[in-house]
């Protein structure tokens, strides 16, 4: 069968050759919708993958390089998704495709889920001993100072006051750094995947529970669940929490600052800790 005559516009012709050399006659490619703008899913005669190019804005200090390196050393983990030999010799990431669905609020109440998560979350800070460490606590402070909308001026002095006067955990663990429902996938067999590893690192203890505690839907059984397994006391933890709840705020008013929620969800929390009466 003659190769794919694809447009360079979607992947240049000499990545494109090198991959058919390796993988066989490449039949499709599609660009995957959200998430990286730089991935897509290719189809040969025998497999499905996922290819990730690097875009060039490493996040945390690392790029493709570093997130292979983090694949390497996790990848006898069931809940990591495989990454394909070939990665470790070209200059982006090639995964298996994974059947299966981004975890939805209604699968989220699953009984399944929530132990294999706490596996995850028990699992995996030891198991990135010796990879790369990260300041959480500077990339807080920088993705604060960079909002730049008149709107949130007070917001952004009040912000970067209050992470100064915070007595933060000192404790080291390895993070995914990025745990949310949507980079959580549950395969046909009801097996829980985690996605997007190129913000893992090495840095403050507890920063994945605290994650899961503010960005899903989670009871107060499963909120003790987190603290415990934090290996945090309450108030450290919650220090995250709040800190976790800062950053997406951050992320917010540097990326989508029209939308709807993000001036009340921004008040709210001035309010939650005590500081000035408006944004």
């Amino acid at each position: 069968m003659e190769s794919l005559a694809l447009p360079t516009s979607a992947l240049e012709k000499n990545l494109l050759s090198y991959l058919e050399r390796h993988l066989g006659c490449i039949l499709k490619v599609d660009r995957l919708a959200g998430g990286h703008q730089h991935s897509w899913l290719l189809e040969t005669n025998t497999e499905r993958l996922v290819l990730r190019l690097n875009q060039q804005q490493p996040c945390y200090g690392l790029d493709y390089q570093r997130e292979r390196e983090v694949l390497q050393q996790l990848n006898h983990l069931p809940w990591v998704i495989n990454m394909h030999p070939l990665s470790l010799n070209g200059e982006f990431l090639l995964y298996q495709f994974q059947e299966g669905e981004v975890v939805s609020l209604t699968q989220w109440q699953q009984p399944t889920l929530w132990p294999q998560l706490l596996k995850v979350l028990q699992q995996l800070p030891p198991a990135g001993k010796g990879l790369p460490h990260f300041d959480m606590l500077k990339y807080l402070q920088r993705y604060v100072n960079d909002i730049s909308a008149s709107e949130a001026a007070s917001f952004r002095r009040q912000a970067l006051q209050w992470i100064k006067q915070q007595n933060w955990p000192q404790q080291q663990a390895f993070n995914h750094h990025d745990l949310h429902l949507d980079n959580l996938l549950l395969s046909s067999e009801q097996k829980l995947l985690v996605l997007d590893w190129e913000y893992a690192a090495t840095s403050m203890q507890g920063w994945d529970a605290a994650s899961v505690a503010q960005r899903c839907p989670v009871t107060a059984e499963q909120r003790a669940d987190l603290i415990a397994i934090s290996d945090l006391n309450s108030g450290q933890f919650e220090l995250l929490v709040v800190a976790v709840a800062l950053l997406d705020l951050a992320w917010y008013w540097q990326y989508q600052p029209q939308w709807q929620g993000l001036h009340l969800r921004t008040q709210q929390w001035l309010n939650a800790q005590g500081l000035a009466n408006s944004i």
